[in-house]
């Protein structure tokens, strides 16, 4: 299931390309640039991040360090390790398990861009145009194949398995309402369906707002164990155009982080 949503919510949500990069006088010089960031004060994430996450459906609290630079992310958290990398239009990510019996248990992503118009507004991303990616577990072979395509008035996405050990699902995400954001081209209102074939599938609607400095989803429903539902319901984001951010991801957790 963590591998699912993590494959959902990257190709769903943030399928990344760094930028450029931040302004040489650091990040508040980012403040107010792209379309979508004109008029909300908001400065760019790029930084360290100390993220604490109080998982709702597990006792205790995991400490997490976030990462955004220029053609680089990574998330380091007690149960795994997510790298990102960037080299031309060619975007890298690692996925390595950490605590027992997954321990050494990794997974990588490689995505490969046709650039496109997009303005990400305070995250510091590249994420228009159109993405192939390539799901492999270490030290095996291609598992699921996916596209991507994103732009300032729809984002879709399809993922296809090529082993048993992949799975398949299609996504449309239609802008309906145009909001002002402090990021960017996806401020508004989306209708994002997500589709899984097969007896346990089906056909899945949920609203996306984004608008100034935040973003709701609609609410989580439960998923019985099995990869059924919208994967990115639950979610919410408040970012207080500084250095702290909070919400909650999919009705089983919550989260604040704090910028170093």
């Amino acid at each position: 299931m963590k591998q699912a949503l993590w494959v959902g919510g990257l190709c769903g949500l943030l399928s990344l390309g760094c930028s450029s990069g931040p302004s040489p006088n650091g990040p508040e010089a980012d403040a107010g640039t792209g379309s979508g960031a004109t008029g909300t004060g908001a400065a760019s994430l790029i930084g360290t991040w100390d993220l604490a996450l109080t998982q709702m459906v597990q006792a205790g609290d995991a400490l997490t360090t976030i990462t955004i630079g220029q053609d680089s992310l990574t998330v380091a958290s007690p149960d795994f390790t997510l790298t990102a990398t960037r080299t031309g239009s060619t975007l890298t990510f690692n996925d390595n398990e950490e605590p027992p019996p997954y321990t050494g248990v990794s997974a990588a992503l490689t995505a490969t861009q046709t650039a496109g118009t997009f303005d990400a507004g305070i995250l510091p991303f590249d994420l228009g145009g159109s993405w192939t990616m390539q799901i492999v577990p270490g030290g095996g072979s291609t598992v699921m194949t996916c596209t991507l395509t994103v732009s300032a008035s729809e984002i879709d996405g399809a993922c296809q398995h090529v082993t048993p050990d992949g799975f398949d699902f299609t996504f449309t995400t239609t802008k309906m309402a145009p909001a002002a954001s402090s990021l960017g081209d996806f401020g508004g209102m989306w209708l994002n369906t997500w589709v899984w074939p097969g007896d346990a599938g089906g056909s899945f609607p949920c609203m996306l707002t984004f608008a100034g400095n935040t973003i709701t989803t609609c609410p989580s429903t439960v998923m019985n164990g099995g990869i059924t539902g919208s994967p990115i319901t639950g979610i919410s984001f408040t970012y207080d155009g500084a250095n702290q951010v909070s919400g909650a991801a999919a009705g089983w957790s919550e989260y604040s982080a704090t910028r170093q």
